[in-house]
């Protein structure tokens, strides 16, 4: 036989408390609704989001020590902004960078810094002594070959002394002079091969100087910026980021010359992460009610059921964000799901209470004996479920992961909170709104339970089943991974992320870098050569780099070089105006002369020939339009030819007056980055490889922390945080776990129970792991919190069952169609669509969040539905 319900104390405070609460229905509703309205004013008012993951670790923990020393000493490196600047051109690419500095320069409101890695006054004038010297040697000898075209096109920069001078060129070359044409002929035939609809490639005089490397290399400027922060603003960067878009647009307003800008780096993710996050939260939450309402609909089948349900839902939401604000001040990446909990969990209780109290309205009870009765049956499983569930958040608090740690006490609370709220404002409401009285029979059974009615009638093979099952998961769990790379939690079309991952697909300007401090010159150099001895690190930076090797050799070439180019370089040129007929002549008499040229070992006759042809199908077309529409593209195209030269000869003239450079005659901005006034000196590590799998990325940083323990930065930074959450997380779930073991063990009559709550509990927990191996679902910063919630759900959810089971007036009864078994259905539909609707927001963690959520409490569902009632009925037959 099945014990027979006991009264107790608990059960005649029950009793008590409902005729109190019956008595005072308005003045209580009155009351919450003021205190109601209160908190929702301080929570609107004092509530804030905190995007920074800095804030979400223990400032204790020795890799945020490490940072924290690091941007104390240097802080250049805290909060700033990356924009990457593309061109047509390397010379293009340099010059928007050179007018996008300039131009924010000027706003000193809203930048403390401007960085120029590549460029800038500094670089341009020393830049030809950081070449190798045999780099330095060979610029040197193709500048000498190319120093009488430059020569004679200073003379006359136009169209027509540009075709002058290739003819004349093309003339001693057929004569037998050396003349380094051939890879202006090929830039020449790149530009009238271009379709007449397109914008018109244009010549690279920096790359015809430097050489090929440049091409690759030039193109990529970058400026690191560190923005003045408003805070008292949602979105602090907004400004600063408004006022970069907007110098951008001036710069090559009509996209003439391919200009792109930009922008990443730690406040640009964290801004647009932002904007995506609020966008997601608005369409996921407006798509969560809407199912959650549908699915009350279809379960409570009464309007004032759910009315009074979702309004207990919301008071209890809004109590929690006020004790949230209270408490804490700001929600964090991972706290600001505390929402997604509480609804998740807090309509569980309010839809027990509620199909209780309409199953025994349905039994012809008095509606105010089945609301009174409805509290005393459930009164008990909700306060055991408030403790257990409440201590589990709870046991998240002593970890060192703050955000995880928050989001326990917040939740936690909100348990506490939603107790109170459906023992106190439910009630009331219910007994304020009564449900029609109904006669006749109880509902027959319903197809749900008459689906799982056989769990009950042969348990066994279900058990089997489930052991199996566990079995299985419990193989593939230990191929459950973390990811911790915080940008796969971002949308992947947003432009910071865009720009991050190009960046990241060269080594050379990997974000994924490491920083390491140093006490001391010697310490440094010696420390820069055990890195450079590490097959994985590309490059080693220090302020060592900016102090070039063989200077004297150096600038003997350059005084070499600078003999030979003369003075024609140091002059403002200025092109002149010349008559469409007299370009047009040179042009032809150029052409002419191309198709008279044999080639020589010098040029190839491929090129020629392409040349040849589109450059006569560009006369060709030119010779069909309007005097007008000639002009036009002959102003083009000489824009496209000789637009860039001006600005290369001056910056050559500026680059062949370098001097001797020494640490003390660095400029103060440059080597501050790099030195501090107390002889500290940084140290930046940069990979060999695209770092672009979190697998590389770890050996990456493995092998520099043998070497430098202390070596700090983004690629460290992520990868230790990921290591605390995995430890915090198991921490917390080992602990939380052992709480509400032990508070079952207090709590529940019955010890035997305990095990019967617990066991479908880890089986789900299994499961859900196991899923996220075979769907290739790794665990991430924003999912983890599917791991407290599947607890929570399963931990209430099994006692609910258990207790229904133990107090049925028979063993005969059907656990299957009760209100409790339907409570479980319904309660775990409405998490799973409010959950689930997070899989549809554009922010990828929240995403990922959703799914973990459907897959995990789907699983939670099928073991308390299934599992848990094979488990009961099998004891019960076997006693």
């Amino acid at each position: 036989m099945l014990p027979a319900p006991r009264t107790s104390r608990l059960s005649d405070f029950l009793i008590h408390w409902a005729n109190w609460i019956f008595n005072h229905a308005v003045k209580v509703v009155a009351v919450i609704a003021v205190l109601t309205a209160c908190g929702l004013y301080y929570a609107v008012t004092h509530l804030g989001i905190d995007t920074d993951t800095l804030h979400m670790f223990s400032p204790d923990l020795p890799f945020q020590k490490n940072f924290a020393r690091y941007q104390q000493h240097f802080p250049h490196s805290v909060d700033t902004l990356v924009v990457l600047v593309e061109a047509s051109t390397p010379d293009r690419a340099q010059q928007a960078s050179d007018k996008l500095a300039a131009e924010l320069s000027q706003r000193e409101d809203l930048f403390r810094q401007i960085y120029q890695p590549s460029g800038g006054p500094y670089l341009h004038r020393q830049a030809m002594l950081y070449l190798d010297t045999d780099a330095l040697q060979s610029l040197a000898t193709r500048l000498s070959e190319v120093q009488p075209l430059l020569a004679t096109l200073t003379q006359n920069m136009s169209l027509e002394g540009f075709f002058t001078t290739l003819d004349k060129a093309l003339t001693r070359i057929a004569e037998g002079e050396q003349l380094a044409l051939q890879p202006l002929l090929e830039q020449l035939d790149n530009v009238f091969s271009a379709h007449p609809q397109e914008n018109q490639p244009e010549i690279s005089w920096q790359q015809l100087m430097q050489g090929e490397t440049v091409a690759h290399e030039g193109q990529k400027q970058l400026l690191i910026l560190q923005p003045v922060l408003d805070y008292n603003q949602l979105k602090p960067a907004q400004e600063a980021i408004n006022a970069i878009r907007q110098a951008a647009e001036k710069i090559d307003p009509n996209n003439v010359h391919g200009v792109q800008v930009q922008i990443t780096g730690e406040v640009a993710l964290a801004h647009e992460e932002l904007e995506t996050a609020s966008r997601g939260a608005l369409f996921t939450g407006l798509l969560s009610l809407g199912l959650v309402a549908a699915v009350l609909t279809l379960g409570l089948r009464s309007w004032r059921l759910i009315a009074a349900a979702v309004i207990t839902l919301l008071t209890g939401l809004i109590w929690t964000a006020a004790f949230a604000a209270l408490a804490i001040g700001n929600l964090n990446l991972i706290s600001i799901a505390f929402a997604v909990l509480y609804i998740g969990l807090g309509i569980d209780y309010s839809i027990h209470l509620c199909l209780r109290y309409q199953e025994l309205v349905r039994k012809n009870m008095p509606c105010s004996d089945a609301l009174q009765t409805a509290l005393h049956d459930i009164g008990r499983s909700l306060l055991i479920c408030t403790v257990t569930t409440a201590s589990g958040f709870y046991a998240f608090i002593p970890t060192s992961f703050s955000g995880v740690s928050e989001l326990g006490l917040i939740a936690g609370t909100g348990m506490v909170i939603s107790l109170i709220l459906n023992l106190s404002l439910l009630p009331a409401l219910l007994y304020l709104l009564p449900l029609q009285q109904t006669t006749g029979k109880a509902d027959t059974a319903s197809p749900v339970a008459r689906l799982l009615q056989p769990v009950t009638t042969h348990p066994r093979p279900v058990l089997l089943v489930a052991l199996l099952t566990a079995v299985a998961a419990a193989l593939l769990l230990p191929s459950v991974r973390f990811d911790a790379n915080p940008i796969n939690l971002r949308d992947a079309q947003s432009e910071s992320v865009r720009t991050f991952n190009k960046l990241l697909s060269d080594s050379n300007t990997s974000p994924w870098s490491i920083a390491l401090t140093v006490k001391g010159k010697a310490a440094t150099a010696k420390r820069v050569s055990q890195l450079q001895n590490i097959d994985l690190v590309g490059r080693v930076v220090s302020i060592a780099q900016w102090i070039p090797q063989h200077q004297d050799e150096k600038l003997s070439i350059l005084q070499d070089l600078a003999l030979i180019m003369g003075t024609e370089t140091d002059i403002q040129v200025v092109m002149p105006v010349t008559a469409a007929e007299k370009q047009l002549a040179a042009i032809e008499a150029f052409l002419s002369r191309l198709k008279q040229y044999r080639t020589t070992g010098n040029l190839s006759e491929v090129t020629v020939k392409q040349l040849q042809a589109g450059l006569q199908n560009w006369l060709h077309n030119i010779k069909s339009q309007d005097s007008r529409q000639q002009v036009l593209a002959l102003e083009k195209l000489q824009e496209s030819l000789l637009g860039t030269l001006p600005l290369q000869l001056q910056k050559l003239n500026t680059a062949l007056g370098a001097k001797a450079v020494q640490i003390d005659t660095l400029p103060p901005s440059l080597a501050r980055r790099w030195r501090t006034d107390n002889d500290l000196y940084r140290i930046t590590v940069y990979p060999k490889i695209i770092l672009d799998n979190n697998a590389d990325l770890q050996a990456f940083v493995t092998a520099v922390k043998a070497i430098a323990p202390e070596a700090t930065e983004s690629a460290v930074y992520n990868l230790e945080a990921g290591k605390v959450v995995v430890r915090a997380f198991i921490q917390a779930l080992v602990l939380a776990f052992a709480v509400i073991t032990v508070l079952l063990l207090f709590l529940m009559p019955d010890k035997r129970d305990v095990w019967l709550v617990l066991l479908p509990l880890l089986l789900a927990a299994a499961i859900t792991g196991a899923l996220t191996v075979l769907l290739k679902l790794p665990f991430n910063y924003a999912n983890v919190i599917a791991l407290p919630l599947l607890l929570g759900v399963g931990v209430d959810s099994g006692i609910h069952m258990v207790h229904r089971f133990r107090t049925a007036t028979s063993p005969q009864a059907s656990l299957m169609d009760s209100s409790t078994a339907k409570a479980v259905l319904l309660s775990t539909a409405t998490t799973i669509c409010s959950f689930g609707s997070l899989a549809f927001s554009p922010h990828p963690g929240a995403a990922s969040m959703g799914t973990m959520l459907s897959i995990g409490i789907g699983a939670t569902l099928l073991c308390v539905l299934i599992v848990l009632p094979a488990m009961l009925y099998r004891k019960a037959a076997a006693l």
